[in-house]
């Protein structure tokens, strides 16, 4: 429908614009069991701009995969996936939008990819609506059937003093409720130098808060900045209703739906002249089945246009071996020219030995070149020792290719 729609329009304006850009990535790993994956990806994405008399455009997204190495792992040799693929009509008067095809949709609870509608515009009074609906488009669920999401977010906002959004979503498989949950989201700042941003989600299907995850920010004051975070999950409402394979609850799986966690923190930076900064940092993890953990430290660095460097130490003090360790890491990057070569070093040492292993580390080290405006290649090579690898090396090769064409009057075809 998408594509048709794009051959029946009519070009109106006096150039037509493609702007993308062409991904190859060549990974090498090792997995736990010893297998060898040699993937070869390529990520394509790109917009087609300046159709017809309004502010219409479509844009594309998606990748291919194909395993050199023919490995099992991946369950076959090859796959790809459409990520995006829609018809967009933009007016900048009232910051409507108006996409059709395969869309992402990021408002409120809302964090969708879907084959269906999604629009949304300001009203007046400082209101703004949108909403959504269609087919969700989910990957590694046994989820068969005729499925079906909508929802919306209603917002209102006073600029420079604060932003309110309620949303709503709701999925459904073969006619029965799978997903139904609820949001509030925040921007508010009350006088000069005090912001809070948060959200807050509710599982109509569990009756139950997901999460709720807030921020304040104080500063700065004479270069001093003060950032108070807390967060709270519920392991058993925020997982119900997984559309990935990964979060489902499963018999000795990695999530246990009885599990609670609230975080709560502080982050105190200051920042020096000449591109100096420093913070120190402290966190609190409240588990109901894990335990306690309490991750605390300082972090110095410098930026630069043509380079930095930075170093942290950390203690993670926790109630089981692997949560109780010393943390240290020393990164440094620089461009000369064309080039550009970052390194990062980082080092775990346990109270008590996992696995027989006392200190685990990786050391990665990544360059890049660019061949010319558009062309640029790199590589990234990283070794590690920790305590489920004794060996364990990676390698990463990459080539971007940016385009940029005109098509009309006066250019190109």
């Amino acid at each position: 429908m998408v594509l048709a729609a794009f051959l029946i329009l009519p070009i109106a304006s006096e150039a037509v614009d493609l702007k993308g850009t062409s991904s190859t990535y060549l990974m090498s790993r090792e997995t736990a069991s010893g297998s060898n994956l040699l993937p070869l990806y390529e990520y394509l994405n790109f917009g087609v701009n300046n159709l017809g008399k309004e502010s219409i455009s479509f844009q594309f997204g998606g990748y291919l995969r194909y395993d050199l190495n023919n490995n099992e792992v991946f369950g076959k040799d090859k796959n790809s996936d459409l990520q995006y693929a829609y018809l967009s009509y933009r007016k900048a008067e009232s910051n409507m939008v108006v996409n059709l095809g395969r869309v992402m949709v990021f408002e409120g609870v809302a964090a969708e990819r879907m084959d269906g509608a999604y629009a949304r515009t300001d009203l007046k009074g400082g209101f703004g609506v949108s909403a959504f609906g269609g087919v969700p488009v989910e990957t590694g669920t046994d989820l068969p059937g005729n499925n079906t999401e909508y929802g919306a977010r209603v917002s209102h906002q006073i600029p420079n003093l604060y932003s309110i959004g309620l949303s709503y979503l709701k999925e459904e498989k073969n006619s029965q409720d799978f997903r139904e949950e609820e949001g509030v989201d925040l921007w508010l700042r009350p006088i000069n130098k005090v912001e809070i941003l948060g959200k807050s989600s509710y599982n109509e299907i569990t009756s139950g808060w997901m999460q709720h995850t807030y921020n304040l920010l104080l500063g700065p004051f004479a270069k001093l900045r003060f950032n108070t975070e807390y967060s709270s999950i519920n392991y058993g409402d925020f997982f119900t209703g997984a559309t990935s394979s990964v979060f489902t609850f499963q018999p000795g799986g990695p999530i246990d739906p009885n599990e609670k966690v609230s975080v709560l923190g502080e982050t105190v930076s200051y920042a020096f002249t000449g591109g100096l900064n420093a913070s120190v940092d402290y966190k609190n993890y409240d588990y109901d089945i894990a335990g306690n953990a309490k991750y605390y430290g300082g972090r110095v660095a410098y930026a630069a246009t043509s380079g930095g460097a930075g170093m942290s130490i950390h203690r993670m003090d926790g109630d089981v071996d692997r949560l109780t360790y010393d943390e240290y890491r020393v990164y440094g990057y620089k461009k000369i020219n064309k080039a550009d070569v970052a390194v990062d070093l980082l080092l775990v040492a346990y109270d008590v030995a996992i696995n027989g292993v006392d200190n685990a580390y990786s050391f990665s080290l990544a360059a890049g070149y660019e061949l010319s405006e558009k062309l640029k290649l790199g590589a990234d090579v990283e070794y590690s020792k920790n305590p489920d690898f004794d060996k364990d090396i990676r390698t990463f090769f990459k080539l971007i290719y940016r385009f940029d064409l005109a098509y009309g009057k006066g250019k190109g075809v």
